[in-house]
């Protein structure tokens, strides 16, 4: 009978001991489990957030360029309106021209080819002598200086 208690009482703690590693060994699977649950969990959620990000990036980017164009957009229609202005302004400009005396001196600026008269008959003007020419600075203004061509001393005036 002495056997029989010691071989049962070795019996129970031989499986006993395989019951407790059963259990340790399920506690580990299922941590183990739970461990990768978390972590696809933590894998989704970031790439969620990933994607709103990128998301917001792309929806900010298209307001960006679409301010950048309406910008772009304002400027050249601002400078197109400043040019029609200026070219306004300068078909309204009635300013008189600059008048010159006798005994002054015409600026070298219209001492030029395209401001001498040649067809004196033309204009009934008297054929300049040596050494002077006839300057019209104006082609809207019937007036004609006989001016030194050496110096640009102003001697007559005509049609002022």
């Amino acid at each position: 009978m002495k056997k029989l208690l010691i071989a049962s009482a070795l019996a129970a703690i031989t499986f006993s001991g395989t019951a407790f590693a059963d259990d340790d060994r399920k506690e580990l699977r299922r941590d183990y489990a739970e461990a990768q649950r978390e972590h696809a969990k933590d894998r989704r959620e970031a790439v969620r957030e990933y994607e709103k990000d990128r998301r917001e990036y792309e929806k900010d980017r298209r307001e960006h360029a679409r301010e950048v164009a309406k910008d772009r957009r304002e400027a050249e229609r601002e400078y197109w309106k400043d040019r029609r202005e200026a070219e306004r302004e300068w078909r309204e400009d009635v300013r008189e021209h600059r008048r010159w005396a006798r005994g002054e001196y015409i600026p070298r600026d219209y001492l030029g080819d395209s401001y001498y008269v040649r067809d004196y008959g033309r204009y009934d003007l008297a054929p300049p002598p040596a050494g002077h020419v006839w300057v019209r600075p104006y082609q809207d203004d019937d007036t004609y200086y006989l001016v030194q061509m050496a110096t640009g001393l102003i001697s007559t005036i005509l049609g002022d």
